[in-house]
């Protein structure tokens, strides 16, 4: 931050301000610290500036889960989901969202979510659920033509490995 502050936003009064940046770094970890408190990843001492981790963060941290996938299963997941709710839960993970719908597979996707065993209730335009598509048939094992399906759905079976 300090070799380059215009790189971070920071406009060059900051610096005279603050030389170290040490506020600034401050208010970037109390930020950090309090998105992970509120996504129960860590509990967040605010008064001594302790923040330990919680089983939930440490699982998040080893696998790679962002906060954001967290909030959206703490949330929405509930004990009582069946398979339609849980499978529309998981195609919202923040993980996916580089993933799209592209209008030239509509067909495609149309003929796959025919064959998928469980229901999408989802248009088939939204990304959620052409990932709740592709997850199907991935774990269904059906055969997949088209080079840009098969590379969505291969991304999508490497993350649903690990959430």
């Amino acid at each position: 931050m300090l070799g380059n502050p215009a790189l971070y936003g920071l406009p060059p009064e900051v610096l005279k301000e603050d030389v170290t940046l040490e506020e600034r770094r401050a208010d970037l970890i109390h930020s950090a610290a309090t998105i992970l408190d509120r996504n129960n990843l860590i509990k967040y001492d605010r008064k001594k500036g302790y923040f330990p981790v919680t089983d939930l963060g440490r699982i998040a941290s080893y696998y790679y889960i962002t906060h954001g996938t967290i909030s959206t299963y703490n949330d929405h997941l509930k004990p009582t989901m069946g398979d339609i709710e849980l499978f529309r839960l998981f195609s919202l993970s923040e993980e996916f969202k580089y993933v799209t719908y592209r209008r030239d597979e509509k067909m495609k996707l149309d003929k796959l979510l025919d064959r998928v065993p469980i229901p999408i209730a989802e248009s088939l335009e939204e990304s959620s659920a052409m990932i709740n598509v592709l997850l199907q048939v991935y774990i269904s094992q059906l055969k997949l033509k088209g080079h840009s399906l098969s590379s969505d759905m291969l991304y999508i079976a490497r993350v649903q490995d690990v959430l």
